[in-house]
């Protein structure tokens, strides 16, 4: 039974139907590898002080935009091979699209990516004036949830004691406080920080704020240590290696599941993006023009570069679900993508939606791996539920997205 257990699962890690021509690519990705955005809230802590870094807070830094060229390179290579991009040179003119959200990191992120992909092309890079977009985050400009509604869906999936939480994640959290080297008496250990549930003004979405909240940051912060290459001693003050850093990480994936692991939370951030996505992937898979994309019509390679939250909600949507080698189940590593292919049969028949979920390694950000065929980055399929197969036809997979988009949270784009 073992040898075909293997076998079954090793499978499904394939090739997309033969017989097909790739059309299209829609991507919504993570920003790089950023500096902390609130160092002084893990401040106190760790018993030393946390490192410096060389960029302000929330900036990609300079290591992280050299990742995403690398990454950007890896999509070029892997996407010539299958027709979507010539070997070499400029793509045509309209042929790549980004749109990334306003803050430095995303729309830096985007550079690097088209830096990787067509260097030297004067690929623009799209994004919203202001300090706000609400394609990315609707709420509280363009609607507001309700509250009461949204209070409800988080107790309701916690418990009436948040800070019994953490008690499921007595390891983890045991060995984060390793890391952080905080005795009794000298700095403030997390496992005595209470976690509440806090009403949100701002657009109405409820968080579960105290030590599960910093606990979160804290692992966050060291995950950003390890990819940014910080030397070994450094590196979570030389407490930090790889399966250590592994260990630490439901404790980061914790902090999306009570954010934005609820569907109504979800739905109400989500919706927007992802109604616009598929507006795009419907219009690259059936050559139509769709007034509710910005993608121009002959765009062949469309990437939308937000945030981890932004992948999550559509995961959390969506019901989608991926494993990577070192990370945990739906993980969200910095310049994670997830990937929409269209695909057209070769017999012409209606074209098809490949969905797949790619990141690089922790090691090949710590170390900025060259990605080749021989050191590819992580890739998985992701099953939309809704449709038939991993190759989900797209009248399947329109149906299986629309449906669970809530448009009340829609708008013009």
């Amino acid at each position: 039974m073992i040898p075909a257990l293997v076998f079954a699962v090793a499978s499904i890690v394939r090739a997309p139907a033969a017989a097909s021509t790739l059309r299209a690519v829609v991507i919504v990705s993570r920003h790089g590898v950023r500096s902390p955005i609130s160092p002084a809230r893990v401040a106190a802590f760790a018993a030393q002080p946390w490192p410096a870094w060389d960029v302000p807070n929330g900036y990609l830094t300079h290591h992280g935009y050299r990742l995403m060229v690398l990454m950007g390179a890896y999509y070029r290579a892997l996407y010539a091979a299958q027709g979507l991009f010539p070997t070499a040179g400029c793509p045509a003119a309209n042929g790549i699209y980004f749109y990334a959200d306003v803050d430095e990191r995303t729309k830096q992120t985007a550079r690097a990516l088209a830096q990787g992909i067509a260097p030297n092309c004067g690929v623009a890079v799209h994004a919203a004036p202001g300090t706000r977009d609400p394609f990315f985050y609707p709420l509280p400009e363009k609607k507001r949830t309700d509250s009461a509604t949204a209070m409800a869906a988080l107790q309701g999936s916690i418990g009436d004691d948040p800070s019994a939480i953490l008690s499921a994640y007595a390891l983890p959290l045991a060995r984060l406080e390793s890391v952080l080297g905080c005795a009794h008496g000298e700095c403030t250990q997390i496992s005595d920080v209470p976690s509440i549930v806090r009403g949100s003004d701002f657009g109405g979405l409820p968080y579960v704020a105290g030590g599960v909240a910093v606990a979160t940051t804290a692992v966050d912060n060291l995950e950003l240590e390890y990819a940014n290459g910080f030397p070994d001693a450094q590196t979570g003050w030389g407490r930090l290696d790889e399966r250590t850093l592994e260990s630490l990480l439901p404790l980061l994936h914790l902090g999306f599941i009570l954010d934005r692991g609820e569907p109504y939370a979800a739905r109400s951030e989500g919706s927007n993006i992802l109604f616009h996505v598929l507006a795009t992937i419907d219009q690259a898979a059936t050559g139509r023009r769709n007034t509710q994309t910005r993608a121009p019509l002959r765009t062949r390679f469309a990437d939308f570069v937000g945030h981890d939250t932004t992948i999550f909600d559509i995961a959390t949507i969506l019901r989608l679900h991926w494993f990577l080698r070192g990370y945990q189940r739906d993980d969200l590593p910095p310049g994670g993508a997830l990937a929409f292919e269209v695909r057209v049969p070769a017999n012409g028949g209606e074209p098809f939606v490949d969905t797949y979920f790619m990141t690089q390694s922790l090691n090949q950000m710590r170390y900025a791996t060259r990605l080749t065929p021989h050191t590819p980055p992580e890739r998985v399929p992701v099953f939309v539920p809704g449709c038939p197969s991993l190759d989900c036809p797209l009248s399947d997979f329109d149906r299986a997205v629309s449906s669970s988009i809530d448009r009340a949270y829609v708008f013009p784009w």
